[in-house]
């Protein structure tokens, strides 16, 4: 495939927050324990507080012990998982919820991220070994956000009534929806190979956080990829101060909400601070902790506690607790050597607001960094970008402004030049009345604001007559548009990997590890070649 890569800021895709974030604006340094860069990562690996590996691996061995893997050598996992137990090992992490059948695109480009950072960096520090990890948000139950994924442009889903976290969820239940797929697969020996694995893993695992830990594996054991599931009892109990100060002090919604305070002067946060941040997990239902009067209750458990009760159930039930999205960061954070966290903008955003959470329980905040970008297009897409005129940049500008300027650049009146002259020439006609002494230039601006208001007018009818001109350019302006935007969201929040898997094979996770974008920030946008290569 051939490569270009551009500014993320010059997309439009990306809030001022996180263009700020990437280009280490100081008015963020506040938010952050640095930007990330090979210096801060090495001040980061030399400040490190002590955390209980032992655990951990423990906790990593069980995991992978009743997990059925799909007919894989794992050794290079399991060297990683034994790794981490030397104090000379950091992981570099990511995580998301489990979408079904790894979909979509961006959650691929996640878990490239951390294997490029973690080829990089164990190139750039041979003293240290970094193991990528993938964080699974098993406790998370808003099945709906997981339950469908696209391909070739039909929706797919996994249908269940449920208030269970995801990870306990029966894996076998998701084998209907497999096999009403299995036509996509049958096309290649790579598509082949896909079905079997998942079809393994969703027959041989008794739930769906196993069943998610095999299919990963099957597809990125060789990168030594290791898989985290935080929601057992042994990680917990060592989270369980946390969950009790949280019982007692609620400290999350304290310190969230300084920082939100803070934050929202310049720029909009990602996530309102929340009173309740702490969840009941049992009985296949998973519902929030809420408090009134010193009275803590669960609505779906129709249970109450008392404080000392709760705090009491904590101690003796760990795994019967669940942290929301503000409190899951603490937690990860606590238990994993970790230096880097990746993520995407949303996420990125809403770590922003942590540092102070963070600070004040004593545990280390992570550097952070922004996730891999691409965009995949068709040789013929971009064949057609070329012939109407458009920039790299344009490709993310929405259909009708993709359209608005394929017209312009191809209309023989240059009506958008000649609407630019005007504009410019009210401009001086501004500043030259300014000049005049009394002048009433209230009555000017009136004028200005109707002559501007008519030009946009006849500047949308020309628009609408250039249209029906041009049926030939309004088709090849859809078609490339319907390759970056799916139902108006972008190719990586709308489509999955499966394609081009079944197209490239393993191939394709290595190109895509090699033009990852490290530190650099950079969207990067791939064009198919003609004839695909289905080697691997």
């Amino acid at each position: 495939m051939n490569k270009t890569r551009i500014p993320i800021s010059d997309t439009g895709l990306f809030s001022k927050l996180i263009c700020d974030f990437i280009e280490g604006n100081t008015n963020l340094q506040m938010y952050v324990d640095e930007f990330v860069s090979l210096e801060s990562i090495t001040n980061k690996i030399n400040k490190k507080k002590i955390i209980n590996r032992e655990i951990l691996v423990s906790t990593l061995n069980n995991q992978y012990k009743n997990t059925n893997f799909y007919n894989n050598d794992i050794s290079i996992v399991k060297n990683n998982i034994s790794s981490i137990l030397d104090n000379k090992t950091y992981t570099i992490t990511t995580g998301h919820q489990l979408n079904i059948f790894v979909s979509p695109l961006f959650l691929i480009y996640k878990i490239i991220s951390i294997i490029s950072y973690v080829e990089y960096l164990n190139k750039q520090f041979p003293d240290y070994h970094f193991v990528p990890c993938f964080w699974m948000a098993t406790d998370d139950h808003d099945f709906d956000e997981i339950n469908s994924c696209t391909i070739s442009d039909k929706k797919y889903t996994w249908s269940l009534k449920t208030n269970d976290a995801i990870g306990n969820l029966e894996s076998k239940t998701l084998l209907p929806v497999l096999k009403s797929m299995k036509n996509i697969f049958l096309t290649n020996s790579h598509g082949l190979e896909l079905y079997d694995r998942y079809l393994f893993a969703y027959q041989n695992n008794n739930n769906y956080a196993d069943a998610t830990r095999s299919i990963l594996t099957a597809l990125f054991y060789d990168y030594g990829l290791v898989i985290v599931d935080g929601n057992c009892k042994e990680l917990k109990t060592t989270f369980s101060t946390h969950f009790k100060d949280e019982i007692t002090n609620s400290f999350t919604h304290h310190m969230v909400k300084k920082t939100y305070n803070s934050l929202r002067k310049s720029y909009k946060p990602q996530i309102n601070p929340m009173e309740s941040n702490l969840f009941y997990l049992s009985d296949s239902i998973r519902s929030k902790i809420k408090v009134d009067k010193q009275k803590y209750y669960s609505d779906l458990h129709n249970l109450h506690w008392s404080k000392n009760e709760l705090l009491n159930k904590i101690d003796n039930c760990p795994q019967k607790f669940s942290p929301n999205v503000f409190l899951r960061t603490l937690y990860q954070e606590s238990i994993m050597p970790n230096i880097l966290y990746i993520g995407g903008p949303s996420e990125i955003s809403y770590w922003l607001q942590l540092k102070n959470m963070f600070k004040h329980q004593g545990v280390d905040f992570p550097l952070l960094a922004l996730r891999s970008h691409f965009l995949i297009l068709s040789r013929k897409a971009i064949r057609l970008k070329s012939k109407l005129g458009l920039d790299f940049t344009d490709l993310f500008l929405d259909y009708e402004n993709k359209l608005k300027k394929t017209i312009s650049c191809l209309d023989s009146f240059q009506t958008a030049h000649q609407f630019e002259n005007l504009n410019n020439q009210l401009l001086k006609m501004e500043q030259d009345f300014k000049q005049i002494n009394s002048f009433p230039i209230n009555d000017f601006y009136v004028f200005k604001k109707r002559f501007i208001k008519e030009i946009s007018r006849l500047e949308s009818k020309i628009l609408k007559l250039n249209k029906i001109k041009n049926n030939t350019i309004l088709s090849q302006t859809e078609k490339i548009n319907n390759e970056v935007f799916i139902d108006k969201n972008i190719q990586e929040k709308s489509s999955s990997f499966i394609p081009y898997y079944i197209k490239y094979g393993k191939s394709f996770f290595n190109l895509l590890i090699k033009e990852s974008s490290i530190i650099d920030n950079k969207y990067v946008i791939l064009t198919e070649e003609d004839e695909i290569n289905h080697s691997q």
